[in-house]
């Protein structure tokens, strides 16, 4: 869909600068295009590399940037916002929305979509961009409304009387010739403080960024909130001099938001300045935290499972504690199994598609992890599809090492969660049923 300066997109879908017969074509304004593809070029360089889109020329397309496994929103200096939503198969568009925010609702403490309710997952009719303005409108009318927190500043000002103290540098040098008017300096008690200020300075932002007639209603309302508290003049310095104690706990998924949409600060940081807002997130990391912490919640609230550890530590693939292994789940059974699991965001439909160095891996973890059971077993799990006839465990795709490491392949299916993970965990309270 495509809107003015709104596109929409999947992972894998081609960016080009003009028209193309190929249905997963999505094109931008020659400019456009020119600035998405710095702004690939500039995150391919130094140390923390990533490709975010792949600059490439298939046959009838011509030169385009393919879309990778970053998924989310873009919007170009120039207004253009592109909508990148993940290939997943669970029907319309408004589900795949609502999947992707539940997903992101899964996400580390070091985001801002702990805040994220019923309300934002289901509202799958709405662009990507307006559900984060949302949560943010929503946790500031939440702060407006408990009240605003005040502070002590510092004023300076020219009176013929004297309150607080005089500043006799500022006399001395800027009022020589008339001492009836003095310098002062002194305190006063009033919300224009740092937390403030970046608060109002993002509800400006927002405000004259967002599409949504509703949200610019409720923007401009609570900018009406904050009169009094005058608009940062420094973004960078007023983050640094943020206070966080008992009296600034309300600011803390706000002041998150205020990051994300003013510096930039998602998931994943990038580089370049061709583009005004990056929002993108990995999907292998979205997919192994949403799988991850799901299956922990439900299994450990049960009690179906001794423990559930997200990225596994204390197992090196060498003796002397050299290369560590980090597995993405490990689940210990109530006998004492281990289990361990590794999500692949990839699109495969059976054991023809799997990597030598992806079993190489597995093949690792399974020798590492071995106990005193004859079998060790390794899961791998990936998002199912359409090309995949049934959802869990796929039997066809056993792997069974001659010393005993079993790897099986089981298909999450995202658009029913609850299923899922219900099959998964009856495989891993009886790990012998894997064996059968």
């Amino acid at each position: 869909m495509a809107n003015g300066h709104y596109i929409e997109a999947r992972e894998y879908d081609y960016i080009v600068a003009h028209r193309a017969q190929r249905g997963s074509c999505r094109v931008v304004p020659d400019a456009d295009f020119k600035a998405l593809r710095e702004f690939v070029l500039r995150n391919l360089e130094g140390n923390g590399a990533t490709e975010l889109m792949r600059l490439c020329s298939p046959p009838g397309i011509g030169e385009a940037l393919q879309l990778q496994n970053y998924v989310g929103v873009l919007e170009l200096q120039s207004g253009l916002q592109i909508e990148v939503l993940p290939k997943i198969d669970v029907g319309e568009e408004r589900r795949v929305r609502e999947v992707f925010l539940r997903m992101l609702a899964e996400l580390g403490p070091d985001t801002s979509f702990k805040s994220m309710s019923g309300a934002h997952v289901s509202s799958g009719d709405m662009p990507l961009f307006e559900v984060f303005v949302t949560m943010f409108l929503d946790e500031c009318s939440t702060l407006v409304r408990r009240g605003l927190r005040s502070a002590y500043s510092e004023v300076r000002s020219r009176e013929p009387v004297v309150r607080g103290k005089i500043d006799f540098a500022r006399q001395v040098r800027e009022n020589p010739a008339h001492a009836e008017i003095l310098n002062l300096v002194h305190q006063e008690y009033n919300l224009d403080r740092p937390e403030n200020r970046i608060v109002k300075t993002t509800l400006r932002l927002l405000r004259s960024r967002s599409r949504s007639a509703d949200n610019v209603r409720r923007a401009a309302q609570l900018l009406d909130a904050l009169d009094g508290v005058s608009y940062s003049l420094n973004v960078d310095a007023d983050f640094s001099r943020c206070v966080t104690d008992r009296t600034t706990r309300g600011y803390e998924t706000l002041l998150g938001w205020c990051r994300v949409f003013l510096r930039g600060e998602s998931f994943s940081m990038f580089r370049g300045g061709s583009v005004a807002m990056a929002l993108l997130f990995p999907m292998e990391r979205v997919f192994e935290e949403y799988v991850g912490k799901t299956l922990r919640k439900t299994a450990l609230s049960g009690g179906v499972l001794r423990s559930v550890e997200l990225q596994a530590r204390g197992k090196w693939l060498f003796d002397g504690h050299r290369v560590p292994l980090r597995p993405d789940i490990l689940c210990v059974s109530n006998g004492g199994c281990h289990v361990v699991l590794d999500t692949k965001w990839k699109r495969v439909s059976g054991p023809r598609d799997l990597t030598v160095s992806d079993m190489h891996q597995m093949y690792a973890y399974g020798r590492r992890y071995r106990g005193k059971d004859e079998v060790q077993h390794v899961i791998l799990l990936y998002p199912w599809h359409d090309e995949v006839k049934r959802r869990g465990l796929l039997r066809s795709g056993r792997h069974v090492s001659p010393d005993g490491v079993q790897v099986d392949m089981f298909f999450v299916d995202l658009g029913n969660m609850d299923k899922s993970v219900s099959d998964l965990i009856a495989l891993l309270a009886d790990p012998s049923v894997l064996e059968g």
